[in-house]
């Protein structure tokens, strides 16, 4: 055991078995039968063989079917035999997982196109599921969080190492083993994993670390600890970083009893398509495939994109010569109201990374920030990423953002787009109210092309002086701008309105700040 764990020895060194989920599930319903559970920990069955057979008439009175029908009748959504299907196994896992009745329960793994209602499914079951040990993430937010666990994992080695119980210890130790002060020799022994280096000549101590345990087993401990139910959205690996940690982590996660349930594009086996080392990533393939169930929404004949969407959302999206106009006087009615407070310029401060954002308006409890499209997506000063976008979506309860361009005809680079990408899920993912200017409609941004016309890098046939180039458009990039417009529109309807926001989110901070209370 390495140095950094020796203030945590007490808490992590006589570890129980994990918890299941079913037995976590039973804390929170307390009127459960468990006469099932088994001397050894083991989950009898507490339903007859034939249980499954009425699986249609218990799925048609569950909150998850319940919650599907009401919008079917209320809200314009059609009925969809793919989507059913999902719904079904998403009502039985609940059941399982609730009523004790497996020893381990497997997750469900949504794949499909945009618009195939992947996460529109995902989010009723995360809404209807009977537990608070539940998180639901994006999976770039996900992975943001996992980076930034591992940073603090890192720090905490190097301090127990640099100081703190070694300081303390080595001088002790030094004069036990027979060390003087004129002596020159080195002598070093392991401890807790660690190679203790003393060398008495000049009294200086030093530890290597020589055993450099993985710290990903003891994040996944953390994190099924917290909530062992995970919904991620829009899973997809393109970083060959990322790819190395997710096979170590996954496999983690399942033992310590995730259950997961995941959307994406692809279906396992393709991800991380033809990605650098790939065959690092091939175990977390076939951990999900497992772990979880595999439901294909690709041949969906519903395209769920729209029925949530008003017909222009232009009070949100600003299209047109006049939208950069609207934007302004949306930007200055905001300003001129009622309980503002005007601030020039604030930072944002994350780990070792300070962002300043120019423009912002303190509105009563929450907090506004405007953007120019350059400035946001192709600064050089200040190039914005991942952990960067989110940071700026939990910090602010609204966005303007001016001047969105064209992505097919030389209105931003490669990058700019892919920054665009990034920022919207961002904010999607927080729930945050953008409002947009361009000289186009959502529709006109992106007409799936697999080049763009990228004014910043070289020509197709390499020419130093030639200007302009037409660059040609990844698969990944092509299916993240799809989904980007999709969640566009989306972010135009009224539903998305109605729940974000400044008051909506102000409303959220007071009833957390209550119950914490």
């Amino acid at each position: 055991m390495p140095v950094m764990w020796v203030t945590s020895a007490v808490k992590i060194g006589l570890r129980a078995k994990p918890i299941t989920p079913s037995l976590l599930f039973a804390r929170f319903i307390p009127e459960i039968n468990t006469r099932g559970i088994g001397k050894h920990g083991h989950h009898a069955l507490l339903f007859s063989s034939d249980s499954n057979s009425n699986s249609n008439s218990q799925n048609a009175n569950s909150p998850l079917q319940t919650s599907y029908e009401d919008l079917i009748s209320t809200s314009g959504f059609k009925r969809d035999a793919y989507q059913q299907h999902a719904i079904d196994s998403l009502t039985n896992l609940q059941s399982n997982l609730a009523s004790l009745n497996v020893k381990r329960t497997n997750g469900v793994y949504m794949h499909g196109g945009v618009g195939s209602g992947k996460t529109f499914t995902m989010d009723l079951f995360y809404n209807t599921a009977p537990t608070v040990k539940k998180r639901r993430m994006h999976f770039t937010s996900f992975m943001l969080d996992i980076h930034k666990r591992m940073a603090e994992k890192q720090k905490e080695r190097e301090e127990a190492i640099s100081g703190g119980f070694l300081k303390r210890i080595l001088p002790k130790i030094h004069d036990d083993i027979g060390g003087t002060a004129d002596s020159s020799t080195e002598r070093s022994f392991s401890l807790f994993g660690t190679k203790i280096v003393l060398s008495s000549g000049d009294g200086e101590y030093g530890a290597v670390d020589s055993n450099n345990e993985d710290p990903l087993p003891i994040i996944a401990r953390e994190i099924v600890s917290d909530h062992f139910l995970l919904c991620l959205d829009e899973f997809e690996v393109t970083d060959v970083a990322d790819a190395f940690i997710l096979a170590r982590l996954f496999d983690a996660l399942f033992k310590e009893g995730l259950v997961l349930v995941t959307t994406s594009n692809r279906k396992p086996s393709d991800l991380y398509y033809d990605g650098l080392n790939r065959q690092v990533f091939m175990p977390t393939i076939k951990a999900i495939e497992e772990s979880c169930k595999v439901i294909s929404l690709e041949e969906s004949p519903v395209d769920y994109r729209g029925l949530k969407t008003r017909e222009s959302g232009g009070d949100i999206f600003m299209a047109g010569e006049e939208g950069v106009e609207k934007l302004g006087e949306a930007w200055a009615k905001l300003i001129k109201g009622e309980n503002m407070v005007m601030v020039e310029s604030c930072t944002l401060t994350e780990a070792s990374r300070n962002i300043v954002v120019e423009n912002t308006v303190q509105v009563g409890g929450g907090k506004v920030c405007k953007f120019d499209f350059k400035e946001l997506c192709e600064s050089s000063k200040m190039p914005l990423g991942n952990s960067e976008f989110a940071m700026i979506a939990g910090a602010f309860d609204e966005i303007f953002v001016d001047g969105v361009p064209n992505f097919n005809k030389g209105g931003s680079t490669i990058d700019g787009l892919r920054r665009f990408v990034l920022f919207v899920d961002a904010c999607y993912d927080a729930k945050v109210r953008v409002y947009f200017s361009s000289k186009h409609t959502i529709k006109e941004l992106w007409d799936n092309s697999e080049e763009i016309y990228d004014p910043r890098s070289l020509n197709k046939h390499g020419d130093l002086l030639g200007g302009a180039s037409v660059v040609p458009v990844d698969t990944f990039t092509r299916f993240s701008l799809d989904r980007t417009i999709s969640r566009l529109h989306e972010m135009s309807s009224d539903e998305y309105i109605g729940n974000s926001g400044v008051e909506v989110k102000e409303a959220e901070r007071s009833k957390k700040k209550k119950l914490k209370l």
